[in-house]
């Protein structure tokens, strides 16, 4: 296989510590000028240190395209830590004659896009993103069919509720393909089946892994709080959790909008951060979130569900603290 011109001006250093002029001379007719360029150079200073150069080396023949181009294969990648409760996609696709694009959209627990950006990128580039990729997941990644059909699904659930979404994702409709009819379920299948468990026993241990106590507040908590409250009022952090995850899960029982919130954004939030724990190779933590998820969108009453207290007191200390820092932020501007 013909070496690609990343290739070539990776070795070129190791040549001229080797004095391996013949090698270089093959190189000087190569079809890239950065690389004829780098081969001139390196020529001169072992003419300078007294190599002689021959006037025929090692010849060099051009690879496929693909092999110059760095490859053609279409890429994605997917970010679910570094904003809490929000899934950044990536996807790399090669033009058809050179260069291409770099898409990114952000995606938030209730399928909605809030930003999209599409950037040119050339092969270069491209080559060495799906190289960070490749080490940083130790050779996992998202299937890029699967990240497309995320980004169209989540821009025809945002168009469904009359919200806009950013021009250059409209643009780039071409590029992304057919919107699906359902939203795309977890691309690692059956895969992680084995590692389901007892869910009672691993919640805990998945909604630390997956930082649940950052998500933001998606479920509305003053409503059955009130409940709550009124039903047992003598209830306080001093009253053992037991008996406040009993009184909590009254509270909600049967209210249709914890169940819409359970089954809807918080399944989808166990779900994608499943992807994240798998890119890491988490496998075991990945089965168990992907288990949660699936079992609140199975269950016609989700938050009878008898571990589902622990998501929810989540959701209520996430809206608390989203509440004080707004009136700290209220304060602050009235001066």
């Amino acid at each position: 296989m013909a070496a690609s011109a990343q290739e070539v001006l990776a070795q070129i250093p190791d040549l001229v510590r080797s004095r391996d002029a013949s090698t270089l001379v093959g190189f000087a007719e190569h079809g890239d000028k950065v690389v004829r360029k780098a081969v001139r150079k390196a020529i001169h200073v072992l003419k300078t240190k007294g190599v002689e150069i021959p006037e025929k080396g090692n010849s060099w023949t051009p690879g496929s395209v693909a092999e110059l181009r760095g490859g053609l294969e279409e890429a994605a990648m997917a970010d679910v830590g570094t904003t809490p409760g929000l899934m950044r996609l990536f996807i790399a696709k090669p033009g058809d004659d050179s260069n291409g694009y770099l898409f990114v959209a952000n995606l938030t627990a209730f399928d909605q896009v809030v930003a999209f950006k599409a950037y040119v990128q050339t092969d270069g580039q491209r080559s060495r993103l799906l190289r960070d990729w490749q080490r940083q997941a130790d050779g996992r990644s998202v299937p890029a069919e699967w990240a497309r059909a995320r980004v169209r699904w989540a821009r025809e659930q945002t168009l469904s509720l009359g919200v806009e979404v950013p021009q250059e994702l409209n643009q780039a409709l071409i590029h992304l393909g057919d919107a699906p009819s359902e939203r795309p379920a977890a691309f690692m299948g059956e895969s992680l089946a084995a590692y389901e468990g007892e869910l009672m026993e691993v919640i805990d241990g998945v909604l630390r892994s997956v930082a649940a106590n950052v998500w933001p507040p998606v479920m509305e908590v003053e409503p059955f709080l009130k409940r709550v409250t009124e039903a047992h009022p003598d209830i306080t952090q001093e009253t053992p959790e037991d008996e406040r995850q009993a009184a909590l899960i009254e509270g909600i029982a049967g209210d249709p909008q914890v169940r819409k919130a359970l089954a809807g954004p918080l399944a989808n939030l166990l779900e994608d951060s499943g992807i994240g724990l798998w890119l890491t190779g988490k496998d075991e933590l990945a089965g168990h979130a992907i288990a949660l998820a699936k079992a609140l969108r199975d269950a016609d009453e989700p938050e009878t569900l008898p571990w589902v207290g622990r998501i929810v007191g989540l959701q209520i200390a996430s809206t608390m603290a989203y509440q004080n820092q707004r009136q700290q932020q209220q304060m602050r501007a009235r001066g």
